[in-house]
């Protein structure tokens, strides 16, 4: 069985540079377009102004529907019971009714992010790149479930593992697993593309 995955956590800036949390954008999202759910932790993609859950993983050097602009850190919308403004940890897919809905993401290109790796790595990893495991977020607490995978030198993979945090079990799967953290390679994220989206 895979590791359990709990997505991106947005940790510091490529270099070293100051990171407070960082400018968090928020991106608009309307319930037709939301057929997945935007969990904390996702990958976030933006096409014509309105921001969509990747639906599978990105690809280095191809621009699609499921290319980054970001790592959700939350959303707020206009409940449709309610009828007041809420901050959550997740928008629930197809959510009609509800309305005012914008994605909370941060943008940085440059964010190093700190992810968990399905199966054991030590520092000769460093430098490599990896995939990314696309799985459905959580609907209960409202967090990613994405992981990494399949470390190779692999240039058309969107990740590329810059520092090994910690090696452990997973308590569910029984299955090994290395947090790393990771950067967007090169023609991964939107704001490396010349083409518009």
């Amino acid at each position: 069985m895979a590791v359990t995955g709990y997505g991106f956590k947005p940790v510091q800036l490529l270099g070293g540079k100051a990171f407070s949390g960082g400018t968090i954008r928020e991106f608009v999202v309307t319930p037709a377009a939301a057929t997945n759910p935007i969990c904390t932790g996702d990958i976030v993609n933006v096409q014509a102004g309105v921001a969509l859950a990747a639906a599978a993983s990105p690809a280095a050097a191809t621009l699609s529907a499921n290319s980054p602009i970001g790592i959700s850190c939350g959303v707020r919308f206009t409940d449709p019971v309610l009828k007041q403004t809420q901050h959550a940890q997740f928008l629930p897919a197809n959510s009609t009714g509800y309305t005012n809905i914008f994605v909370k993401t941060i943008d940085d290109p440059d964010i190093l992010m700190q992810i968990r790796y399905d199966g054991a790595l030590t520092y000769t990893s460093i430098g490599f790149n990896a995939a990314i495991t696309w799985v459905a977020g959580s609907t209960v607490n409202g967090n990613s479930k994405y992981y990494a995978s399949g470390a190779a030198s692999t240039n058309t993979l969107p990740l590329r593992i810059v520092d090994i945090v910690s090696t452990g079990t997973d308590a569910v799967t029984g299955t090994a697993y290395t947090e790393i953290i990771v950067k967007w390679n090169w023609t991964t994220h939107q704001y490396h593309f010349a083409l518009g989206q």
